[in-house]
């Protein structure tokens, strides 16, 4: 059967219609409905705590403060904000967020006295009104929902700021490679048309904590690129902190830079007890973090005893190849003319070559060296040796490369693939290393915001391993009894995914046990792997692939061949060695396609032909399948390209604006229709590039883009036919409430893929492709629009109905002009 190409939309603005959106009737939802008594008791216990909430501020004479609401469960939802009536941005703009229904925001005893007023007016009895049929109903007032839908109100307090003690803190900065130095994240400024009193009391804090650091001898320059207003803070024994200075930039005033000239650095925990106690005073501090430290990649290594064959090190230079940034300690020699450029940071005594060269070999020579592994050979190879060597694990040889730390460190990072994606075109970088620090496991972490920058700002993806557990946590292998599986998994609470593997515009990998080894279950999560949920149920790791066994066996070790910087074959073990077969099938991918696609289409691309292993797809695992694999295992990327006539996949790379939305409506393959009923596998994916504001914590994704494939109703409507990947389904009828929309529909997600065989379902053959943005309560899209890939194939299960030329002839019917993504993307930017 011919094979037919994967198909990108040339004229994407051409499914771009204005919005539409029906205004919201009423007033919104009364918790309290029909128990006034109770609503009464509940409006009093909330004025009271605003009462004490301004005289706490009033006492402390700063006249500044920032208030957490905490919403009703069932209220969680943005219709229910109260944000319309109560905490208006007039007087209380929102600031920040800390979990999901918890909105933080700035206020002042002026502010507060507003608040109190507005709460004072939502209603002990609700009117009854007639609607339109004549039928009397309750009518209650906007101030009445907002009221009945917060659960508490409470001040931003010294508690919420600092989950260490003193001694803690002090002990865990005194390391080598933490810079020795605290994280301070800050509010960020605002202004208040109602409440001018907001901006000075603003200055006036940031002003005192100026005076309080240089008071305690704290030293401090503000992070660039951290996605929000952080310090880097150290403690000084001399007192000498050097003038801390403010400036006037283009969005606010804030604390630029700081000057340390002949101060001592002090780890004395009575010291840093009076500095932590006087940075969190101050009513603009958010919270304070200590560093994170990169964790070492520990692994045995099994040698095969051999050599690797000399030609898989064997180039032709006239043969195009793929290309992947390895970020590591260095890679050897051995790949030769693999190596396409070096970054040459480490001095040679300080590279640490095995792991890299590992990496290495698995690029350029996994589908050779592994029968299991479909890759073709050959890889070129960028070497960003970073990592120092610590055998020892001392921290003094990062020191001595970042003596600011993970900051520095990542600076480092940058600049190199900066260089290497304007010289070279590298979009795909290996990122085989983890970070720990003590503190709350549930934080988004300054490495991870600092790959979202670097992913966003050089259109690049960073392939994250999911991390290790250490050999004493490992879990018992995988039981080929569900029960017992299930039962490890669950008795686990140490497998949570490992700093940086939460980033939401990379990706991070899990490590899978390969097959052929004796009394082990393949494609089972390997006993070492950490697993997901991410962070408040984000979807990670992203993917899963074979990293090797965690029990080997003395025939054939882990089961995962490489080689060692000698050029020796070896067999190991983690999820540094599963990163990279992602990472090459995304270099893959875009080296096959002729020009450059957004990072959204290759990453959509690898979500969308990405298998479930058939254990995962067993009933007992569907509840866990996502957090242990994500999406899949990726295949090849000529397997994603290249596909059979009985198919067809559209690719849409594009752009939603401000009130615009995206929607295709089309006729479903005749071949695929029978009485009216349609049959057929339908997968949808959606990428897409949402702003990320990290001072909003479980909520920082601002805007959710979301995709549907729906079917006509006899009504005239359409339904939405698809379901998540990797989800069980609760019931029957679609989600409603926000838990089960996060949980089930992939509210708010940056990746969401969809998919459903059906055998006949519907009355009518009429379809319509959606893709439409929702933003959270008070914000509006950016005007120059947000990116998204969207990606839609049909399918025939018994691979017989020409659905690619049915559906050509019905794309070119609509106007919809399409090209084989491998030689028309050139095309498309010149349209």
């Amino acid at each position: 059967m011919a094979n037919e190409p994967v198909q990108i939309v040339l004229n994407p603005r051409a499914i771009n219609i204005d919005r539409e959106r029906t205004p919201p009737v009423g007033n919104g939802r009364d918790f309290f409905l029909g128990r006034d008594k109770e609503f009464v008791a509940h409006r009093e216990s909330l004025l009271e705590s605003i009462r004490e909430i301004i005289a706490a501020l009033d006492a402390e004479g700063l006249g500044l403060g920032h208030v957490i609401v905490t919403m009703a469960p069932r209220a969680t939802a943005k219709s229910h904000r109260p944000q319309k009536k109560i905490f208006r941005s007039r007087w209380t703009p929102h600031v920040a967020t800390a979990d999901i229904g918890e909105p933080i925001f700035a206020a002042t005893p002026t502010a507060l006295r507003l608040v109190l007023s507005a709460i004072e007016e939502a209603e002990a009895v609700v009117e009854m009104r007639k609607d339109t049929t004549g039928r009397l109903r309750p009518a209650p007032s906007r101030n009445r929902c907002e009221t009945s839908a917060v659960e508490s109100i409470t001040l931003w307090s010294d508690e919420n700021k600092r989950a260490f003690s003193a001694e803690t803190g002090a002990a865990w900065v005194s390391r080598p490679g933490t810079g020795g130095a605290y994280l301070v994240e800050l509010f960020r400024r605002s202004s208040a048309t109602h409440d001018r009193t907001l901006a000075e009391a603003q200055d006036f804090a940031l002003s005192e904590l100026r005076s309080s650091l240089i008071a305690v001898g704290v030293s401090a320059e503000m992070l660039g690129k951290a996605g929000s207003l952080v310090l880097h803070t150290r403690v000084t024994a001399d007192g000498d902190a050097g003038a801390l200075t403010f400036e006037q930039s283009d969005t606010d005033r804030r604390l630029e830079r700081f000057q340390t000239a002949g101060s001592v650095v002090s780890f004395e925990p009575m010291v840093h007890h009076k500095a932590l106690r006087a940075i969190e005073a101050n009513p603009m501090v958010r919270q304070i973090v200590l560093p994170p430290i990169v964790t070492p990649s520990a692994s045995s290594s099994f040698p095969l005893g051999r050599s690797a064959p000399v030609a898989i090190f064997e180039r032709d230079q006239s043969e195009p190849a793929s290309a992947v940034g390895i970020i590591d300690g260095g890679v050897s020699d051995t790949a030769g003319p693999w190596i396409g450029a070096r970054w040459g940071q480490l001095a040679e005594q300080d590279r640490e070559l095995k792991h890299g060269s590992f990496i290495a070999g698995l690029l350029i020579a996994a589908g050779t060296l592994n029968w299991y592994i479909n890759q073709p050979h050959g890889c070129r190879i960028f070497d960003i040796d970073v990592l120092p060597d610590d055998p020892a694990q001392t921290g003094l040889p990062f020191d001595g490369y970042y003596p600011g730390g993970i900051p520095d460190f990542m600076d480092e990072i940058e600049a190199a693939i900066e260089d290497f994606r304007r010289n070279h075109g590298v979009r795909v970088f290996n990122f085989s290393m983890n970070f720990t620090a003590p503190g709350e496991r549930d934080r988004y972490g300054y490495v991870a915001r600092r790959l979202d920058y670097i992913s966003a700002t050089y259109d690049v993806i960073v392939v994250i391993s999911a991390g290790n557990l250490s050999s004493a946590q490992f879990r018992t292998e995988w039981s080929s009894d569900h029960t017992t599986a299930l039962a490890s998994l669950v008795s686990d609470t140490s497998a949570v995914l490992a700093e940086p593997g939460e980033s939401l515009y990379n990706v991070s990998v899990s490590a899978l046990n390969p097959p052929g080894l004796d009394n082990q279950v393949p494609f089972a999560l390997a006993r070492y792997s950490k697993r997901g949920p991410g962070l408040k149920g984000a979807i990670k790791p992203d993917f899963g692939h074979v990293g090797g066994s965690g029990s080997p066996t003395p025939a054939e070790g882990s089961g995962l061949i490489s080689v060692d910087e000698f050029g020796t074959l070896i067999a190991e073990a983690g999820t540094s060695y599963a990163a990279p077969l992602v990472a090459r099938a995304l270099a893959d991918l875009d080296s096959l396609i002729d020009g450059d696609v957004s990072r959204e289409v290759l990453l959509a691309l690898l979500v969308h032909y990405a298998r479930t292993p058939e254990l995962f797809g067993h009933k007992d695992f569907k509840r866990v399948a996502r957090d242990l694999v994500g999406f899949g295992v990726p295949i090849s990327a000529e397997e994603m390209l290249q596909r059979a006539d009985s198919e067809i996949t559209l690719v849409v790379n594009s752009i939603l604006r401000p009130k615009e939305d995206a929607e295709l409506e089309f006729v479903w393959p005749e071949a695929l229709v029978r009485g009216g009923k349609c049959r057929g596998d339908a997968r949808l994916t959606v990428v897409a590039r949402p702003l990320l504001a990290y001072e909003h914590g479980a909520e920082r994704v601002r805007m959710n883009v979301g995709a549907r494939l729906m079917q006509q109703q006899r009504d005239g409507g359409f339904r939405n036919r698809l379901y998540p990947v990797n989800a069980p389904r609760d019931g029957l009828g679609d989600p409603h409430a926000e838990k089960e929309l996060i949980d089930e529909a992939l509210k708010w997600q940056v990746v969401k893929s969809f998919h459903r065989r059906m055998t006949g379902v519907g009355f009518s053959s009429n379809w319509k492709l959606a893709v439409d943005y929702l933003p959270r309560f008070d914000e509006d899209p950016p005007e120059s629009g947000v990116q998204f890939a969207a990606i839609l194939t049909i399918a025939d299960p018994t691979g017989v109905a020409p659905v690619f030329q049915q559906m050509r002839q019905e794309l070119v019917r609509q106007n919809i002009e399409t090209g084989d993504i491998r030689t028309s993307v050139q095309t498309r930017t010149r349209a």
